[in-house]
């Protein structure tokens, strides 16, 4: 045996077979007749059981062209929007037989490049993708396309391009967080957002600015901040909105995660949410009604992203034309405490 692992070599020589009669006799399907004896049936599968045998999907695949292997690209596990998509899309590809290879690309696109790649090497089917999008560049999604990989985007698109994505609608959800916010009375109100070449970050920031200007608001730059999309980058970003000359009415993070930093800063220098400030998110993240003020926030709808991205890939996979090549899900708005209201029953986007 091969690392402790029964091959089919190993069977065949137990059994006193060729390997293709093992191969035969163990892939046969129940009812199906066998050219052998039942003799020699029946030796192939005690040595198959004796030895603890199991056929490899990977080389059983490759003669059927097909591996069952998805490869799930993302852009960080540590995320926490990540690992509630990764939990749905690989529910979904597991109802349907399929396994996944999760390759996190710790939002590098040289990384990203080189995991994809990694994947095909390994045959898999076919790629869901969350592109990191650190820089503008859509070669090596080009270069999919162009070998006819089946692939499909989730959460964030190129606009403009032929490749398949699902989407939630950030422009929307934006809008009407911050219609929200100047619902009640604010007109200071900051936003941390991660880089505009990530396209849910630079929708959303479409979406603030368009509103504030349609109100009669000029967007002040000093209320733009970047950071990163983690707790980590969200409590730097509330240092720098603390050395502003006042505090905003308000601010409006496009991540959940960095709402918690953000908080625990204010906390720790004295500074009450919503009292002194409020604050809002966006992805509705598991803990973001535990929070010591909860959180509004905009609901996506994670496990439809996963759902949809599973049968736009299957669809592919099949030869069949799974319809538009962007489709985008609606969002909700959910109100907690944290912007000052104090419903709790969630607004869905017209």
């Amino acid at each position: 045996m091969t690392n402790g692992v029964a091959t089919l070599g190993d069977v065949a020589e137990r059994a006193g077979v060729s390997k293709s009669t093992v191969s035969r006799v163990l892939a046969a399907k129940r009812g199906q007749r066998i050219p052998f004896s039942i003799t020699t049936q029946e030796k192939v599968r005690d040595a198959a059981n004796a030895l603890g045998y199991r056929p490899s999907k990977l080389a059983r695949g490759l003669t059927k062209s097909r591996t069952g292997i998805i490869g799930l690209v993302v852009p960080s596990i540590k995320n926490s929007f990540f690992p509630n998509l990764i939990d749905a899309i690989e529910s979904r590809l597991t109802e349907e037989g399929f396994n996944v290879i999760l390759a996190d690309t710790n939002a590098d696109p040289l990384v990203e490049r080189a995991k994809i790649e990694d994947l095909l090497s390994w045959r898999v089917d076919g790629l869901i993708i969350a592109p990191c999008q650190k820089n503008p560049d859509v070669g090596i999604f080009q270069d999919l396309k162009q070998k006819k990989v089946p692939f499909v985007l989730v959460d964030r698109n190129f606009p403009q391009t032929p490749f398949y994505s699902v989407v939630s609608d950030d422009y929307s959800g934006a809008v009407m967080m911050t219609e929200h916010l100047l619902s009640l009375g604010y007109r200071r109100i900051a936003v941390v957002s991660d880089s505009f070449t990530i396209s849910t970050h630079r929708l959303r920031y479409a979406g603030y600015t368009d509103t504030l200007i349609r109100y009669g608001i000029t967007p002040d730059p000093a209320l733009s901040i970047q950071a990163d999309a983690t707790s980590e980058g969200g409590s730097e970003a509330m240092r720098s909105i603390m050395e502003l000359p006042g505090l905003p009415d308000a601010v409006f993070f496009f991540g959940d995660p960095m709402v918690i930093g953000a908080m625990n800063e204010c906390f720790s220098h004295g500074i009450k949410v919503p009292e002194d400030i409020a604050m809002a998110g966006y992805a509705d993240l598991n803990y973001a009604s535990v929070l010591r003020a909860p959180l509004t926030t905009v609901r996506q709808p994670r496990g439809l992203l996963g759902k949809f991205a599973v049968e736009i890939l299957i669809a592919q996979l099949n030869g069949h034309n799974p319809g538009q090549f962007q489709l985008k899900l609606p969002v909700e708005l959910v109100i907690r405490e944290s912007c000052g209201a104090n419903s709790e029953i969630p607004r869905r986007m017209l």
